[in-house]
């Protein structure tokens, strides 16, 4: 059965239907098909769908025929004969079935499939196409049967509605010329689509789907607007949901606001001169639909009322003037019910016609005075009417007070619920809040409205700021990670270079070390060959000199050009070699050792025996240099613990020889410099410092240079792309510019001499004076301060002296101690006195005051005394505070009444636990008791005890009155209190040790002591005195408190005591109010129940008759719902009914009409005493379906301004 194909055509099956049964299906225009077409192909498919069905079971065919049933969509009642017949029947009627559903294959496989259209419309077409595409699925969706729209379905209507919501917000300027012929098509097609039950069904699943259609509802497009208020009409008198009509109500009223409009704006718009009478008839069906299928009279009276305030009652008389008879019928239905409905109010009102357009106001008044003469009413009314001579006389505002009053005068007695308010309860709950917001003075829009541009700016730029300190912040972090990563790696390398580095040099003083004891052998060896075999002096050659003298310096020996060198001494005699050498003379020094005498020349090649290391705690001798010619010989490296000796410099023409390395733990001397006059260039400076420049040249007659100012931009800071790289300043040159320039801005001309002498005498006293002590920063805070004073100086002075608190502010003796210099600048400067005229105005201003004695001490008292009073301020009722809440909570017996009832639901409820038979509790248990629900979770146990006090124990509720100290005290910080007392105290002993300790005043004007002395010092004791005093009371208390309730005052602080108590006393007041609107809802609940089962009955009789409006309409056929939908409300037979059941329903209204104003004028009516006045005016109750707070009418009374 799965694999079976729908019916082509819609009127395929018709005539076995009508041959096998007695109803008749209305039969449309017949179109050619493709079976007709093909009529040879038609014959052989009966018969092999005949032979076909004569081969299955009746199971198969009992399964074929369920299938035809749902194919066809016809409701139940309409099934249930053709599932009677015989199976001889059934099987002819599925084989017709067959055949029809083969005969349209052609023309469905011509077609687009369901999927195909799905998957275009998702494609994203736009204009002509997605046009194009929309016409071919309206064709499709009304030409196949309900199988082809169940396949495409709730995907496909969302693709539909996503498009038109897409066009929807669009703005007018952006629309494209096919957008508004699109909006068209697509409402053709959801037309198309709503035209059986799945449809509709599928539609109103949607969330937004009869809100896109409302907002269609467009008078500018006419053609549009009728198609979708003709689709909302018939959504309206759908028999299911009930409350179709308000869904639809809702979504004209979300558009209204969406566009700041009224609700009905469009309607009357369409109702209008100048609209087709098409659009007319559409506009009044919408109406009707909207109004005539609610249950409700308060409903349907208020938006009659609505329509009629908003212009449709001139608009009615334009339209009977048209003569056209479908807009006579909705004329007729709307007309007819409105008279009902006034028939029914006057039922309640005992037959006084008030009819709801604008009657005479004579005449309402004189049946309203009619109504209230002789009652309990009639004092209120006459109270009403004087309140409304009050309304203010202004010809702005008299309206906005009538409106406000009418709306809570509509909000009254059309209530929402459908019965009548709690005439006992003084709280009246109105929501006129929207209606307020309205009638604002615009002076105060603009300024709120300012308000929240500025700070919506300052707002900005919070967050601006805040973003750039984020990314800041992320940049620092950034760059210290680079950082740190570039250290670890500097110092690796550092590392590994002094790694390298202590190798080396391990290495060279190896290699050293092994060199020099070479040297020294051969040098031994050398000298041993020499003193074995010593020469014989050559003849002529001068004896050698005598030896020195003790305590001389032998001379050096000069070499002869051309000699031979002076042969060695002698070696020492036989077993005279360990003699060591005679020590010095007592204040001789010790005689060094003679260094060998330089090779004479031609001998370079010999390499001279370097001298032996000196000894230990002897300074070694630097060689000799070398001779011209010779290279100089290394010296030898000192032994350890020896300072390394420099060697000499090298002679003109001779090569720097590098020193030995150091022994290790031995410092590396530097070489010296070389001779003048050599032509060894001098080493590179260390980084940092450059070659000396040249002198610059002398400036003639004495003329110092003038001194170098840097450059904005300098050269080393251009780069290639900046903006001076490539600014080409000369394109701007002319001379005529030079020539304005040389006018506009010469020096001045020259002067007389004596004008030029005053004026460099004026100069000379304005131009700028050099700070002497002061550094610049110091100065300008203190030139900035004194300006803004415009004091002479000398005034200052005498206020400080004379404690002047006129002049001496908080602010002034603050700015002083900060901006003050320190006692030391301030003492070099008043060594400046004698040169004030030359110094700068804080400088000045420094002379001037150095000259008060003790300034900064006294300027710290003087701001003492000008802060005491605020302090005491402060201190003060802080301490009152939480002295008057510990005596309250104290005293208070509703509280403890409260708490003993506490403790025993607590201890009833904790029987049988680890926490039964407690003999009391922490008060900060007390804000748990919101944490412990019902098992219905409705309720806490706050509720609970909050319940039990209003109904058993109504004088506990008086306990927050009793508290009223509680939340400033929960605000006071007991340490905070006690550190500023403790400071308080410190600075008055403070005052009086510089008091005491004050010398005697110089100048008769220094009344420091007298004013601090006499007329504060005392009082400021005195009152710290009273402050300490009520601070240990309050204290004091605390800690009785504290025994009282059995909590430790030392670990439980005063904020945190007294804030469990505040929260406590809110949420119990809170709670109370809770518990007494659940009270009225429950009370207004069982009202309305009572209301809606006397009103049950008829909304039954009500609710059978509108589900048979589309089987009455359609005829049987239920392929065309919307289609039967809407010729029943061009018709009106979707409003015709029985006059019986509001008849019956305005007879049982009179009845409580006349039972209630019989009770209303009794005494006790206004007393609430009779529970059966609880009665709706309007038959049982709650009015037409009054259905109680569910089904009320609530949300659906909100006007539009």
């Amino acid at each position: 059965p799965s694999g079976l194909q729908p019916v082509g055509a819609p009127g395929g099956i018709a005539s076995p239907i009508e041959r096998f049964t007695s109803m008749r299906i209305k039969k449309e225009k017949e179109k050619p098909s493709a079976a007709h077409r093909n009529s040879s192909a038609t014959s052989s498919d009966m018969s092999s769908s005949g032979q076909m069905l004569q081969e299955i079971s009746d199971e198969e065919v009992l399964v074929l025929f369920e299938q035809m049933l749902v194919d066809m969509n016809l409701n139940e009642e309409k099934q249930q004969p053709l599932r009677e017949k015989d199976m001889g029947i059934k099987r002819e009627m599925v084989s017709q079935y067959l055949h029809t559903s083969k005969a349209g294959m052609s023309q469905k496989e011509s077609s687009k499939s369901a999927v195909m259209n799905i998957q275009e419309l998702k494609s994203g077409l736009r204009d002509a196409q997605l046009l194009a595409c929309l016409e071919s699925l309206r064709v499709s969706l009304n030409n196949n049967p309900v199988s082809w729209v169940q396949t495409f379905g709730a995907e496909g209507l969302n693709c539909l509605l996503d498009i038109l919501k897409g066009l929807h917000d669009e703005k007018d300027e952006a629309s494209g010329p096919y957008d508004i012929r699109i909006k068209h098509e697509i409402i053709r097609c959801l037309k198309a689509f709503m035209n059986n039950k799945f449809g509709i069904k599928t539609m109103l699943e949607t969330e937004e789907g009869v809100l896109l259609l409302a907002r269609a509802v467009d008078p500018r497009v006419p053609s549009m607007m009728i198609d979708a208020i003709k689709l909302l009409s018939a959504l309206c008198i759908l028999p299911q949901p009930v409350d179709m009509h308000e869904q639809v109500l809702g979504a004209l009223t979300e558009r209204a606001e969406m566009d700041d409009v009224e609700r009905f704006k469009p309607l009357l718009d369409g109702l209008r001169d100048g609209t087709s009478v098409a659009l007319k008839v559409a506009c009044l069906q919408l109406i009707n639909a909207l109004i005539i299928p609610a249950d409700e009279l308060d409903f349907r009276v208020h938006i009659r009322s609505e329509l009629m305030r908003s212009g449709l009652s001139e608009i009615l008389k334009d339209l009977h003037a048209q003569d056209n008879e479908e807009l006579k019928v909705q004329l007729q239905a709307f007309e007819e019910y409105g008279e009902e409905d006034s028939t029914e109010l006057r039922a309640r009102l005992e037959d006084v016609r008030v009819e709801m357009e604008y009657p005479s106001f004579a005449w309402v008044f004189q049946v309203l005075l009619n109504t209230v003469r002789d009652s309990q009413a009639e004092p209120h009314f006459l109270s009403l009417l004087q309140h409304l001579l009050l309304v203010r006389n202004d010809y702005e505002a008299r309206p906005q007070y009538f409106r406000l009053i009418d709306e809570c005068v509509s909000q009254i007695v059309l209530h929402k619920n459908g019965a009548d308010p709690d005439f006992r309860c003084r709280h009246l709950e109105l929501n006129i809040e929207g209606l307020i917001d309205n009638l604002i003075d615009q002076t105060k829009v603009v300024k709120s409205e300012a308000k929240a541009t500025e700070l919506e700016k300052k707002l900005d730029a919070e967050l601006t700021a805040r973003h750039e300190l984020q990314v800041e912040m992320k940049k620092k972090e950034s760059d210290l990670e680079q950082r740190i990563q570039e250290l670890l790696q500097e110092k690796a390398a550092l590392e590994q270079q002094q790694q390298q580095l202590s190798s080396e040099k391990l290495s060279l003083e190896a290699a050293g070390v092994t060199a020099l004891a070479r040297e020294l052998e051969e040098a031994k060896r050398e000298l041993a060959e020499a003193t074995s075999a010593p020469p014989q002096p050559p003849p002529g050659l001068p004896s050698s000199p005598p030896p020195p003298l003790p305590g001389a310096s032998p001379p050096a020996p000069t070499p002869l050009s051309g000699a031979v060198p002076v042969p060695p001494p002698p070696p020492p005699l036989p077993r005279m070699a360990q003699v060591p050498p005679p020590p010095p003379l007592p204040g001789m020094a010790e005689i060094a050792p003679v260094p060998p005498p330089p090779p004479l020349p031609g001998m370079a090649e010999i390499a001279p025996v370097p001298p032996p290391p000196p000894l230990p705690g002897m300074a070694p001798v630097p060689p000799p240099p070398p001779l011209p010619g010779m290279a100089p010989v290394p010296p030898p490296p000192p032994l350890p613990g020896m300072a390394q000796v420099p060697p000499p410099p090298p002679l003109p023409g001779m090569a720097q020889v590098p020193p030995p390395p150091p022994l290790p733990g031995m410092a590396q001397v530097p070489p010296p410099p070389p001779l003048m006059g050599l032509g060894v260039p001098p080493p590179p400076m260390p980084p940092g410092f450059g070659p000396v420049a040249p002198a610059a040249p002398a400036l003639p007659f004495g003329l110092a240079p003038k001194k170098q100012y840097k450059p904005e931009i300098t050269v080393q800071e251009l780069s290639k792309d900046c903006f001076w790289t490539q600014a080409n300043e000369d394109r701007f040159e002319s001379d005529e510019l030079f020539a304005k320039l040389t006018l506009s801005f010469s020096t001045a001309q020259p002067k007389s001499r004596k004008q030029q002498d005053s004026e460099e005498k004026g100069q000379s006293k304005k131009k700028a004076k050099e700070l002497r002590v002061l550094d610049s920063k110091n100065a300008q805070n203190l030139s900035i301060f004194l300006g803004s004073f415009r004091m002479p100086y000398e005034e200052i002075k005498t206020a400080i002296l004379e404690v002047n608190e006129a002049v001496l502010t908080e602010s002034m003796v603050q700015n002083l101690l900060k901006l003050m210099p320190e006692p030391d600048k301030l003492k070099m400067i008043a060594d400046l006195k004698g040169e004030y005229d030359e110094l700068a105005e804080p400088e000045q201003f420094g002379v001037v005051i150095s000259s008060v004695p003790r300034l900064m001490a006294r300027l710290s008292a003087i701001l003492f005394k000008l802060q005491f009073a605020e302090q005491v301020e402060n201190i003060k009722p802080e301490i009152v505070a939480v002295t008057a809440a510990c005596e309250e909570v104290r005293g208070s017996q509703n509280f403890s009444g409260l708490l003993s009832l506490i403790l025993l639901v607590g201890n009833y409820m904790n029987a049988g636990s680890m926490n039964a038979g407690a003999f009391g509790f922490n008060i900060s248990y007390l804000c748990k008791l919101r944490d412990t629900k019902s098992a219905d979770q409705k309720l806490t146990l706050l509720h609970f005890v909050a319940e039990l006090c209003e109904k058993q124990h109504p004088e506990l509720l008086k306990f927050p009155d009793e508290l009223i100290h509680v939340e400033k005290a929960s605000q006071v910080s007991a340490e905070n209190l006690r550190k500023n007392l403790d400071l308080m105290k410190k600075q008055i002993a403070d005052v009086k040790r510089d008091v005491d300790n004050f010398p005697s005043a110089t100048e008769e004007k220094d009344k420091f002591v007298e004013k601090m002395n006499i007329s504060f010092q005392k009082w400021a004791q005195e009152q710290y005195e009273k402050l300490r005093m009520m601070h240990s009371n309050m204290e004091s208390l605390y800690e009785e408190l504290g025994k009282y309730f059995l909590f430790n005052a030392s670990k439980t602080s005063v904020e945190e005591f007294f804030s469990n108590l505040h929260n406590f006393r809110s949420m119990f007041m809170q709670a109370v109010k809770e518990n007494q609107k659940r009270h009225e809802l429950e009370e207004k609940m069982r009202r309305a129940k009572l209301a809606k089962e006397k009103a049950e009955q008829e909304r039954q009789e009500k609710r059978q008759k509108r589900e048979q409006l589309i089987d009455m309409s359609a005829e049987g056929d239920e392929m065309g719902v919307m289609d039967s939908l809407m010729e029943a409300l061009q018709s009106g037979a979707a409003f015709r009914r029985k006059r019986g059941p509001r008849q019956a329903n305005r007879k049982m209204g009179c009845a409580f009409t006349s039972v209630l104003a019989s009770e209303l004028t009794k005494d006790d009516a206004l007393g609430g005493s009779k529970p059966s006045l609880a009665v709706h005016p309007s038959g049982g109750g709650g009015g037409p379906g009054g259905d109680g707070p569910d089904e009320g009418t609530s949300g659906r009374f909100g006007r539009q301004s």
